[in-house]
């Protein structure tokens, strides 16, 4: 998500979220080719460094154009960047056809014309292996959802979770987050979250 004006960064107890810059690139580019983290996100297979730096553009324009996106995460004990966590713009049909699931994307652009679409504001974090098991998704995505209540006053925040992603789904159930319904993204099933509003 972009930070709202006057403000260049969000901080929590162990962690700083800000705006991902061009000297991070060489970073999500390597977190996105690992096989472990891109099993439960986007289409689930490693990204080669032109899908991330593709995904790098697609992300400051989303900062430009809807004042969303996915910031880095820093550990402040040493400074280091160890993921992301953000808000995205996700178009989602308002209706799918009998017996099928909604679809979604996340460029408005692919989404059909004749489609009837909402857009939601999606809490979605990656991080490398090495911080997996810390805590630092749950204290980020905190960090998110506080942010996109209190400052952005979002009236609804969803999560899309693929149906295998054991610590994601722990994440959201930690805070109570109700399960809504299943949408269909890159050909693929997640589990539709909808965060508390208090």
């Amino acid at each position: 998500m972009t930070l709202a004006y006057g403000t260049d960064r969000i901080e929590s107890e162990r962690l700083i979220l800000r705006r991902i810059d061009q000297g991070d690139v060489e970073f999500f580019a390597q977190l996105h080719a690992d096989p472990d983290v891109a099993r439960y996100i986007s289409h689930g297979k490693p990204r080669s460094s032109q899908e991330s730096l593709a995904w790098f553009r697609n992300l400051l324009r989303t900062y430009e154009d809807f004042a969303l996106g996915q910031l880095a995460v820093l550990r402040k004990s040493d400074g280091m960047l160890i993921g992301r966590c953000g808000l995205s713009d996700l178009a989602v049909e308002a209706r799918a056809s009998v017996a099928a699931v909604p679809r979604g994307w996340y460029q408005r652009d692919e989404a059909p014309t004749t489609a009837e679409i909402l857009f939601e504001q999606e809490i979605g974090y990656t991080f490398h292996r090495s911080s997996w098991g810390q805590g630092y998704a749950s204290e980020a995505a905190r960090s998110v959802l506080d942010y996109s209540r209190n400052v952005l006053r979002l009236p609804r925040v969803i999560s899309i979770v693929h149906p295998e992603n054991i610590r994601s789904l722990r994440v959201v159930q930690r805070f109570g987050a109700q399960l809504e319904d299943v949408i269909e993204v890159q050909s693929r099933a997640f589990n539709r979250f909808v965060w508390p509003t208090s």
